[in-house]
């Protein structure tokens, strides 16, 4: 990665590095609220009713060049343990699937074991040696672990279509297959009339969106427990929120992409997905076809349950370069299954709103689903990032960037280094661990602190809000987005949000509207905000009228502004920072009704909330309006504020 171009690939590294990769262990702050006493004890005792899948009636073991110097406890051979390697299949479309068997450390051929599916972040790849991080300790509580290459990573061949069902997901059923006929060590319970195996997954990010997939598409359902995190809901939303094009990362996954496939530019990503983000960054629109190809790669999918007849076409300028663009899997309610999800309140591509909304629609299924958060994600390259690698130059420049914010004059950013994958000083992979285990109850489990146990049996009344690092609260589900809310009037603006190539000056003046009436005592910003305000031109008169018989991609219309609201706290005359870095872009004069992104942050000593708007944003990087004659918008209306008791 580090030739000629060294700067932004290293940039590259490091974000990527984020979606989808184990955490880096247990922070050791002690600052995670405490629920009171009296929560549910948990029983990870093995149920009674357990075989090994050599046992279990019904179900035939294949004996093939595959798994033949696999572990047996049918042949009594090799059952030492902790051993791994490569298996090879050949899917449904004629590639090769490849993904890494890694035996648990200790193999009972009595109750088996439990299995463990796991799922690297987009441009990654299997993990073959587990030794040292999160998967070594799935071995040492007793689970056989599945690192799998998706579809045109590592060793696996083919397009990468972004999970799609017709293919990715396909490919996934032909491993669960494989797993399920060729380990005989393997755990399944008694269920009904047959046996069902023990099985959960994890994985981040691209590593989430397949555990989803999986779970929504496999008819024995299999999966009992997953671990998805920093994983979309609906990637029409991730990559085109509100229709505004996040082009930064749209190029970024393009880039990424291409540089983790196995086979780059020759196939790397499919031609539809290459066409869909590049046209998208050229244009400032996500092309209409596009959209309903990446609804059905999305959970809200299946979470809709809409009819085949409500499905809108897929259609692509490279549709005779690609395949699949149809709906092989109707839109059925996927079964209820046990999630512990979690989130970064910092990721950028994939927000708080994606999860709360997965938490939403896989807990009215009825299983038991629980959610976290952290400050790590998917955390876009900033100054600070690019700064580091200065050397001596870095205090320098980190000192005069420093006076310009004392000024007034806030410096271009994109985002600031990510924090520890902790909610306090509950980390996501104890979390995780101790959630498999009380769900699939491995014979060889290590139990858990008391403090990790007692947060993990917290998570089923509330959500662990992380505020920053080391520093969370609890807040219950219905604080999340609704009853926290604060309505406050927003003040028309004083002097209107410059907009078009105007835009550009919000790099170093975006627009503060402070808010009256806030609760004083009430300094925590926690939660789902709510916008109901109005964009109208500054000039007499808009072009609104006749824009809609225009095409979407016609940039100059007179009614297509483009302004990214977030949180701001500000001090004194110091430039306002950004809560959470997170934005919620506007599109279009007129009303806009829309939930603000999901932030929590603890407001400091002497800040003062407000709106804080720009007409351009670095992470939204070519989408910013092109409409010369809309120069400025001015802002009113009401916002609900998500505020903690």
């Amino acid at each position: 990665m580090r030739n000629s171009i060294a700067a932004p690939m290293l940039a590259l590294s490091l974000l990527l590095s984020a979606c989808g990769g184990s955490g880096s262990g247990a922070d050791n702050s002690t600052s995670t609220p405490q629920p009171s006493p009296g929560a549910p004890s948990v029983d990870t005792g093995s149920p009674a009713e357990r075989k090994a899948a050599y046992a279990t009636p019904g179900l035939v073991i294949t004996r093939d060049a595959s798994n033949a110097d696999d572990a047996s406890c049918q042949l009594k051979k090799n059952l030492t343990g902790g051993r791994h390697h490569a298996v090879q299949l050949t899917s449904a479309s004629n590639e090769t699937i490849t993904f890494e068997v890694i035996e648990p450390k200790v193999i009972n051929c009595e109750v088996g074991n439990p299995l463990v599916l796991q799922g690297h972040g987009f441009g990654g790849s299997r993990t073959i040696d587990p030794k040292g991080g999160f998967l070594e300790r799935l071995q040492d509580n007793g689970y056989a672990v599945i690192s799998i290459d998706q579809r045109g990573f590592g060793d696996s061949s083919g397009t990468v279509r972004v999970m799609d069902p017709n293919f990715e997901g396909r490919d996934l059923l032909q491993i669960l297959d494989w797993v399920e006929s060729h380990l005989d060590y393997l755990s399944h319970d008694k269920q009904g009339n047959g046996y069902n195996l023990v099985a959960g997954s994890t994985g981040g990010s691209y590593g989430g969106m397949y555990q989803l997939l999986l779970n929504n598409i496999d008819p024995k359902h299999r999966l009992d427990v997953l671990t998805p995190d920093i994983t979309p809901h609906d990637l029409r939303f991730s990559l085109n929120p509100n229709g505004t094009v996040k082009s930064a990362w749209a190029l970024l996954l393009v880039a990424g992409g291409e540089q983790g496939a196995n086979q780059p530019l020759i196939k790397g990503l499919d031609p539809a997905i290459k066409e869909t983000l590049l046209r998208g960054a050229v244009t400032n629109v996500i092309p209409a076809g596009a959209l309903p190809f990446f609804y059905y790669h999305s959970a809200k999918y299946f979470l809709d349950a809409k009819p085949a007849s409500e499905q809108d076409p897929m259609d692509f300028l490279s549709a005779p370069l690609t395949s699949g663009l149809s709906y092989d899997f109707p839109a059925v309610k996927p079964a209820k299954v046990d999630i512990l999800f979690s989130q970064g309140f910092r990721d950028t591509l994939f927000n708080f709103n994606e999860a709360w909304n997965n938490f939403k629609g896989y807990k009215a299924l009825g299983g038991d689903v629980r959610l976290m958060t952290h400050e790590n994600g998917h955390i876009l390259p900033g100054t600070q990032t690019v700064l580091s690698q200065l050397g001596p130059l870095d205090a320098g420049i980190g000192a005069i960037t420093s006076q310009f914010q004392a000024a007034g004059v806030s410096m271009p950013e994109l985002q600031t280094p990510s924090g520890p994958a902790s909610c306090g000083s509950l980390s996501k992979d104890d979390a995780d661990l101790a959630f498999f285990n009380e769900k699939l109850k491995p014979a060889n489990a290590k139990a858990a602190t008391a403090a990790v146990q007692t947060a993990v049996d917290h998570l089923r009344t509330a959500v662990c809000v992380s505020l920053a690092p080391n520093q969370a609260a609890w807040v219950d589900f219905d604080q999340i987005d609704d009853k926290n809310r604060v309505s406050v009037p927003v003040p028309a603006t004083t002097l209107p949000v410059p907009n078009s190539v105007l835009g550009l000056s919000s790099l170093l003046q975006p627009t503060f509207i402070p808010l009256a009436g806030l609760p004083a005592a009430r300094r925590t910003v926690a939660g789902i905000g709510h916008l109901d305000i109005t964009l109208a031109s500054a000039l007499p008169a808009d072009g609104c009228a006749f824009a809609g018989g225009l095409p979407p991609e016609f940039p100059i219309t007179g009614c297509d502004a483009i302004v990214h609201v977030g949180w701001g706290a500000r001090t004194g005359s110091a430039a306002p920072r950004l809560l959470d870095e997170q934005l919620t872009p506007l599109r279009g004069l007129g009303a806009h009704k829309v939930n603000m992104t999901g932030v929590a942050e603890k407001l400091v000593d002497g800040e003062e909330l407000g709106l804080l708007v720009y007409g351009y944003n670095l992470q939204y990087l070519s989408a910013l309006s092109r409409d010369l004659l809309v120069p400025a918008v001015t802002i009113t209306g009401t916002v609900q504020v998500p505020l903690l008791q």
